[in-house]
């Protein structure tokens, strides 16, 4: 249609038809490529954001995940100082009270729940489209650093080996049995209960209080294994100031 038009003024020399014409025709690929490439970076757009979505759930639960470690650490680290206090033969703590504490701080609770994980979700593509400058260096950030907020292998001290190879295995089995590990369902973390009353046989219970006390190396592997729990402790809540500051900006981008 617009080629017959164009040769048409071609024939009749109007030049400024032709002229007309051709401005016609640039300004319509010209507009039509534009629409595309609104429409494209629209899409994109909602993809990055889509995208986002995803990774303030994932890290919402890993916040929760978090929280759960602290819980689980602070009591542990109750029964730790119970120990300390046994180990030092404190009158207060009983000789049962003394074993008890001195399993219970040994206690771990292992995952491998890494948030850094979903930092691979927001590819350079999607940091590109992002129009807010301070989210796009906050996942800058998260990807060069990601949150490792379960560290295990920094919980499992020589203390919860060594005092596990002292106390007699049918102690270990009474206390796992009464007060080990609870968990609601598969998806909630793990609780230790906060009180563990189990009274053991006196003559038993004096014996394997005596023999723990003899083992002043279990007191400063417990010591180093507290020290170790606050230090990472200290950690996740970086970790969970970092993680929560991040969803709050993504939550306010995506308003």
């Amino acid at each position: 249609m617009i080629l017959r038009r164009v040769t048409e003024h071609v024939k009749a020399q109007n030049w400024f038809a032709v002229w007309l014409d051709f401005v016609i025709v640039v300004v319509g690929v010209f507009m039509g490529l534009q629409v595309q490439q609104w429409n494209d970076d629209r899409a994109d757009r909602a993809e990055t954001d889509r995208t986002l979505e995803l990774v303030v759930s994932n890290i919402e639960v890993f916040v929760d995940i978090a929280e759960g470690f602290k819980s689980y650490y602070a009591v542990t680290k109750a029964y730790g100082e119970t120990a300390l206090a046994g180990w030092a033969s404190d009158t207060a703590v009983s000789d049962s009270a003394f074993l008890v504490a001195a399993y219970q701080a040994s206690q771990i609770m292992g995952s491998s729940a890494e948030a850094g994980i979903f930092a691979e979700l927001i590819g350079a593509e999607n940091i590109r489209n992002i129009r807010d400058p301070e989210l796009q260096r906050r996942l800058q950030i998260y990807i060069a650093d990601p949150s490792n907020i379960t560290r295990t292998k920094d919980f499992d001290t020589p203390y919860r080996q060594n005092v596990r190879r002292a106390l007699a295995f049918s102690i270990q089995e009474k206390i796992r049995a009464e007060c080990g590990d609870q968990r609601k369902d598969l998806l909630a973390g793990f609780k230790l209960p906060e009180k563990c009353e189990i009274d053991f046989p006196v003559e038993i219970a004096h014996a394997a209080a005596a023999d723990l006390r003899a083992r002043t190396e279990l007191r400063d592997d417990l010591q180093w294994h507290m020290a170790s729990v606050q230090s990472v402790l200290f950690d996740l809540d970086i970790e969970l100031g970092r993680n929560e500051a991040l969803v709050a900006t993504i939550k306010a981008y995506l308003q």
